[in-house]
């Protein structure tokens, strides 16, 4: 059994801790610099205070967080509000792209597309381009490059890019680089398109009687079959005058002259 604690006979030494409190009652009293004087004895005298006494837990904290802000002020000083803008940055500005333009289309619309259905993204997007165009009265210059590979050459040098990284339709007007059906697109919703085409003269989108709308034709020289006949010693040698196809753009379609209101 537990002995009780007012019967204890441990003996404390003096030389253990001062702190002898059985209850934290006077705990702001501890934490005083100085111990409270009393009230009811005015005429006894201060005591005066010891030159060996140390100073609180508190002052001693109070002491170095203010050493501490001190050290920080005089190494890491803060940033001015209008701080200056470095001559010499590493950081490159975005230069912006040159504008594409296409010479000798200034009155028309130049569009690069593709008639196969190979990949069917690509022919809807090529057939929502004329869906937008056709309902303006400009002249549409249409280039297939599924029909001639020198439209796909011509627009790949255009664009300094490769066949493979070149992603049709490819719209022009005024012989300037416009994009592609999202970009069409968006100039239609918000009316920047029809202020575009305004400029250019109108004609009329009457069908072609020479080509029925198909823009190409076949090649007289050869009548289509790439190969011409030199002679007995030569013999057939390749048609200069048409496509891979042989065919030619129809001459109608390139002849139409825009017409005024």
């Amino acid at each position: 059994m537990w002995r009780p604690w007012g019967k204890s006979t441990v003996q404390t030494s003096p030389s253990s801790s001062s702190f002898s409190c059985s209850s934290f009652k006077d705990i702001q009293t501890l934490c005083l610099d100085e111990p409270p004087q009393r009230h009811n004895q005015p005429h006894q005298e201060k005591p005066s205070p010891s030159p060996s006494r140390k100073p609180s837990i508190f002052h001693r904290v109070r002491l170095a967080n203010s050493l501490l802000r001190t050290w920080s002020t005089h190494h890491h000083p803060q940033p001015s509000k209008h701080p200056k803008t470095p001559q010499h940055s590493n950081v490159s500005k975005p230069e912006k792209q040159p504008r594409i333009y296409f010479p000798g289309t200034e009155e028309r619309v130049v569009v690069y597309y593709t008639s196969l259905h190979a990949v069917r993204p690509t022919f809807d997007a090529c057939k929502n381009v004329f869906s937008i165009l056709c309902g303006f009265r400009v002249l549409i210059d249409d280039r297939d490059v599924s029909m001639d590979a020198g439209f796909a050459a011509e627009l790949s040098h255009m664009m300094g890019l490769g066949r493979a990284e070149l992603d049709l339709p490819r719209v022009f007007i005024g012989g300037k680089y416009i994009g592609g059906i999202e970009e069409l697109r968006q100039l239609n919703e918000v009316g920047e398109l029809k202020k575009l085409l305004e400029d250019l003269p109108t004609v009329d989108r009457s069908e072609c009687r020479t080509c029925a709308a198909h823009r190409f034709v076949l090649c007289e020289k050869c009548n289509g079959s790439t190969r011409v006949f030199v002679d007995n010693k030569l013999g057939f040698k390749t048609c200069n005058l048409c496509n891979e196809n042989g065919l030619l753009r129809c001459p109608s379609c390139l002849s139409t002259t825009p017409t005024s209101l």
